[in-house]
């Protein structure tokens, strides 16, 4: 005779020793969480919230942050350094208005430089002034051209009908004209020979001209010839601006502090009293810096040029006078904005949203740039591009990008199809932090990282600027801009660390890929808590969003809870634990049995 029977139901355990962070596609994997505030990688294989922060400092106006040997921001009009306010010299001040923001500081030896407001302050000697300078011939003062030796000293010529009649000595000067050129001769006893001077100098002398520049500026000058005859003034002013004004980019020689010295030629010494006459010391307005090679590099706004200065002098721009320490100024001729710039594996780079250019810095001065199209940094996102373990991190337009010199690699498929931007970042140890704003305007700090591979969110924070400072990692949040330490570090004495906070994970859905029912008969967390901790477990159905809590864990030490549930017939579940205070979960074991496909 055959008995019915009644077929055993099938029974498995899963057990989750190793936590694999944040995971927002559609398909999420056992040991990842669809979602999670406050978490942390930092204790692989354990699902850990992240450490406490310090709340360092209270800002006002924060706009930038930078570590120069010892800690510097700006906080609304003022420069810090080390806590303390910066007193700056007379006639140099930070602008906030709306024109001049955002800041970019970077560093150059002992120097400091602040754009768009072209300062420059020395972090050693606490000196401070301002990139450009210029000179503006006041009204009633003479303004003297004479031609001049190289030292400086006014020197006397004659032209060649003067030696017809008399003999030339020793370092005579002759003034010769052919095709309507004049050249500067100078006699030789010995040789008995006119030799033509090499370089010829003019000596520009009035009230004060000198007292803002220095030997070696690359300045422009400008004169009004209107209304004036000086058949010299074409030669040496180059350049027609229109109206009977006159410009030439020239560098000075040498200089005292009521004369100038460039290189040119007179035909004639000339006097004036009643001109429009101005010295300028220009530096370009540049969208992004960075340091590299003991100069400053910079691109302009429009997107086309990328400039640098004078090799070791962050005041020189326009320093053209054919030698390997000038500056450098090359057009590009790509469509698009630029979007950032950074220093990476020996080159300044400098990003557009769909490319790369890359400057081979010669010693010679022979610096030479190469585009390539990828995909580039993300617009308003250029404080995303940060360098760890010897990799280049940034927000592209689409994704979160790593770069090793050869082409960009996208490492954000686990943050899901969500587009984000404005992003800034920061690195400590082997992670990466990024804060970014998503479609919704809501802000997301989220944390790669790079040895395991795994992404976690921690929260809300929108952090405007992130700074390295010795073991720890300081960003400024914008919210209640406090500027606050990653690691908990207290560098001041009213730095304190932040209170028990609140932590949540949200797993994947479970049993999403298998087609029959399923039961959760048990459900066994290994936890260790520090006294005050308090952590909750619920689980969800068949994606009801109704989250029904199941068991409360608190105390203090290691052990392993039994979650006490009710079997419930089900496709999928996932669980979520929310705590506050410090713990950390060792293992998720779940019992399930599994049902019919009905």
């Amino acid at each position: 005779m055959i008995y019915p029977t009644f077929n055993d139901v099938t029974r498995y355990r899963e057990m989750t020793s190793s936590f694999n962070g944040y995971n927002r596609k559609v398909s999420c994997a056992e040991g990842e969480f669809s979602d999670m505030k406050n978490m942390t990688s930092a204790y692989y294989p354990v699902l850990s919230p992240r450490d406490k922060r310090g709340l360092v400092k209270k800002f006002v106006n924060p706009l930038a942050i930078l570590d120069k040997e010892t800690l510097m921001w700006i906080d609304g009009d003022t420069l810090y350094k080390d806590g303390n306010a910066v007193e700056l010299s007379a006639g140099v001040r930070i602008d906030i208005s709306e024109g001049m923001l955002p800041k970019n500081m970077t560093k150059m030896g002992a120097f400091v430089v602040i754009m768009p407001d072209k300062i420059w302050y020395n972090a050693d000697t606490g000196e401070s002034g301002l990139l450009e300078s210029s000179y503006v011939l006041p009204a009633d003062t003479p303004l003297t051209f004479a031609l001049c030796d190289s030292k400086g000293d006014i020197i006397t010529w004659h032209d060649s009908e003067y030696y017809e009649k008399n003999d030339p000595k020793e370092g005579d000067y002759m003034m010769s004209t052919s095709n309507g050129k004049s050249s500067l001769k100078q006699y030789s006893s010995t040789t008995r020979i006119w030799a033509t001077v090499a370089t010829a100098y003019m000596q520009i002398t009035a009230t004060g001209i000198g007292k803002n520049f220095k030997k070696g500026d690359g300045v422009s000058l400008t004169i009004d010839t209107t209304g004036i005859e000086w058949a010299d003034a074409g030669n040496i002013f180059v350049n027609d601006e229109g109206n009977g004004v006159l410009s030439t980019n020239t560098v000075i020689t040498d200089l005292s502090d009521d004369a100038i010295t460039i290189v040119a030629i007179l035909s004639e010494n000339h006097v004036f009293q009643d001109i429009t006459f101005k010295v300028e010391r220009k530096v370009p307005d540049m969208s992004f810096i960075t340091e590299y090679n003991n100069r400053i590099w910079g691109c302009s706004k429009d997107g086309h040029e990328i400039y640098c200065c004078k090799l070791g002098d962050v005041t020189n721009w326009n320093c053209f006078a054919g030698v390997s320490t000038d500056s450098y100024a090359v057009t590009i001729g790509s469509d698009g904005k630029f979007t950032g710039a950074i220093t990476y594996a020996g080159y300044p780079i400098f990003f557009k949203e769909d490319s790369l250019i890359k400057v081979a810095v010669s010693s010679t001065g022979a610096h030479q740039t190469k585009e390539s199209m990828c995909r580039g940094v993300q617009s308003g996102s250029e404080k995303s591009l940060c360098i760890l373990n010897e990799l280049l991190y940034y927000k592209s337009a689409t994704c979160v990008c790593v770069y090793n010199g050869s082409v960009p690699v996208s490492i954000s498929d686990n943050l899901g199809e969500v587009r984000y931007y404005k992003a800034a970042a920061g690195t400590i140890n082997d992670r990466y932090y990024i804060s970014m704003c998503d479609e919704s305007n809501e802000y997301h700090l989220f944390v790669y990282d790079s040895t395991k591979g795994l992404w976690s969110r921690e929260d809300n924070t929108q952090a405007t600027y992130f700074c390295k400072y010795e073991d720890d990692l300081l960003f400024i949040d914008a919210g209640d801009k406090f500027m606050k330490s990653v690691r908990g570090t207290l560098i001041y004495d009213d730095s304190t660390k932040e209170k028990d906070f609140d932590w949540n994970v949200v797993s994947g859905k479970i049993g999403y890929t298998l087609p029959d029912q399923k039961y959760i008969s048990r459900i066994n967390l290994r936890i260790s808590l520090e006294i005050g901790a308090n952590v909750d477990f619920y689980l969800g159905y068949d994606s009801s969003g109704v989250w029904e809590h199941k068991f409360n864990m608190s105390g203090s030490g290691t052990r392993t809870y039994t979650v006490p549930v009710i079997p419930r017939r089900c496709d999928h579940f996932q669980y979520k634990i929310i705590g506050k205070g410090m713990a950390k979960i060792h293992s998720i074991t779940k019992t399930i049995e599994q049902g019919s496909d009905t």
